[in-house]
């Protein structure tokens, strides 16, 4: 149960909300630009889990000009007979990849090594280091 709620704990999604660029401002290439600084937003959704009802995910980021990035993560495995979640938290970064033969750029939880695709509507998608989908359905996070 925690390998794969570890595995599809890095999925996220989500809309252009002030503080994020608008799709005008994304790079000719088709990724979206870089998350300004400073930074603040929130990310939730239900991922799909092999043995419970589903994991409520919400990851938090933040970054302040010159700073690091933070984020928080909370996940909780719904209708688990022993209803297991976790919290952690530490800093993130953006960097260049793809998902499948879409580039763009994923946020990186440099503690938990979890990668979130940023798909052009702004959601969040959990992807390996190659670029493979966590999720084969597409799961993946809102912006709150």
């Amino acid at each position: 149960m925690l390998l794969s709620a570890a595995l599809l704990a890095t999925v996220l999604a989500g809309c252009t909300r002030e503080g994020e660029p608008s799709p005008a401002d994304a790079p000719a290439e088709g990724g979206l630009a870089a998350l300004p600084e400073p930074f603040e937003g929130a990310w939730a959704g239900v991922l799909p889990c092999a043995d419970c009802e589903g994991i409520d995910v919400v990851l938090e980021l933040q970054r302040e000009s010159g700073a690091a990035g933070r984020y928080r993560l909370v996940e909780t495995y719904l209708g688990a007979v022993d209803a297991v979640g976790f919290e952690i938290a530490g800093e993130w970064r953006e960097e260049d990849c793809g998902v499948g033969e879409v580039a763009g750029s994923c946020l990186v939880l440099l503690e938990s090594g979890q990668r979130w695709f940023r798909h052009a509507d702004g959601s969040l998608q959990a992807v390996d280091a190659e670029g493979r989908a966590l999720d084969p359905e597409g799961a993946r996070l809102q912006r709150r």
